[in-house]
């Protein structure tokens, strides 16, 4: 067997075994890169509001809720990005109830867990393949596969003659099968450049730790300051109010916006208030200010001014694979980059099939 056919049977074998799982992967990615203009065109009432007066304290926010959901247990507010957003208030887990408030006047819209959406549906599938840990894996294991077909590809398209401009074009007029085959060669070329950026990408976010620690490495950079804890309990010491933290947080980083804050998940875990700069392609910011749970002091600030350069560039690979790295241009180039995967399958099918045809 020759180099070139053990590459190609590598070729043909990893894509017929994780091709689905691209191709879900493609389209429910596409979908979610406009995620938050899907979700505000389908729950108006939930999402949009209309700007009057001023906002109503978080604290008494948060006691409506809990109020009103007295089993569950907040796990994380959303901020308001515009005057015209809600709240969002995340009870137990991150995927767990979704509970919507008016910022103006306190009252709830109304609630869902995530996966009773469609598009919240779509984000689990794509995140986690509705299984959880054992889903992330998978997906994390099929985008190293993808960057191994983005290579095998590149191998096999490379022309034998020489003629590399002929490999880029498709001979529409030609035989059915000769177009499936030039549709599969030259669109794979067009995209295996940004199909490797989203494989890429999309492995440092399953196999974060790992990915931060080589980049870590290749940059000599040091590894993220680990969260701080709370100091220990005290009896008796009352908390300080959402509308206090927040007030310190403005004060360390105010010309930051604050688009979430996270409760305390263990008796010595702090409250973590995250913020966005105005420069930061990442949608949520990659600032940090950790507060003491049970007095509210500073603990720690981790701020994207003076991060180290590993951490900078692992602030980066989100944004880069949701395509908000540059803006309205880039998301919709992502759009088009996710449908890729149903293509290429669709015609190495065609063409598999064809041949096994052929055999028999």
């Amino acid at each position: 067997m020759t180099a070139r056919r053990f590459v190609f049977k590598l070729h043909l074998y990893t894509g017929l075994l994780i091709g689905l799982l691209l191709v879900l992967s493609g389209l429910s990615g596409s979908l979610l890169v406009f995620r938050e203009e899907i979700e505000e065109f389908t729950y108006p009432e939930l999402l949009v509001t209309a700007a009057q007066g001023e906002r109503v304290a978080l604290h008494q926010m948060l006691q409506t809720v809990q109020h009103a959901y007295p089993e569950d247990s907040p796990f994380a507010i959303r901020m308001p990005r515009t005057p015209q957003q809600t709240y969002l208030v995340k009870m137990n887990n991150t995927h767990g109830l979704f509970v919507y408030v008016d910022p103006y006047s306190g009252r709830i819209l109304g609630s869902h867990r995530q996966e009773d959406s469609a598009i919240g549906w779509i984000s689990q599938l794509h995140t986690e393949l509705l299984s959880g840990e054992a889903g992330e894996t998978a997906l994390g294991v099929g985008g190293l596969l993808l960057i191994g077909l983005c290579v095998t590809g590149l191998v096999l398209w490379w022309p034998r003659n020489g003629k590399i401009s002929q490999s880029f074009k498709v001979q529409w007029s030609a035989h059915w099968k000769r177009v499936n085959f030039d549709l599969h060669r030259a669109s794979g070329i067009y995209a295996a450049l940004f199909l490797l950026i989203t494989a890429l990408t999309g492995v440092s976010l399953v196999f974060n730790k790992s990915v931060a620690g080589l980049i870590n490495s290749a940059t000599q950079s040091p590894a993220r300051a680990a969260p701080p804890l709370s100091g220990p309990l005290r009896s008796g010491m009352p908390t300080p109010s959402l509308d206090v933290l927040l007030q310190q947080a403005d004060q360390i980083l105010p010309a930051a916006a604050t688009t979430w804050i996270n409760f305390p998940r263990s008796l010595r875990a702090p409250w973590v208030v995250r913020k966005k700069l105005a420069q930061e392609s990442h949608p949520n910011g990659r600032n940090f200010i950790y507060l003491d749970q049970q007095t509210g002091r500073v603990l720690q600030v981790e701020s994207t001014l003076n991060a180290a350069l590993g951490t900078r560039i692992n602030n980066v690979l989100y944004p880069i694979h949701i395509g908000a790295i540059g803006g309205t241009p880039t998301r919709i180039l992502q759009v088009i980059v996710g449908l890729a995967p149903m293509v290429l399958f669709i015609t190495g099918f065609l063409m598999w099939k064809n041949r096994r045809k052929g055999k028999h």
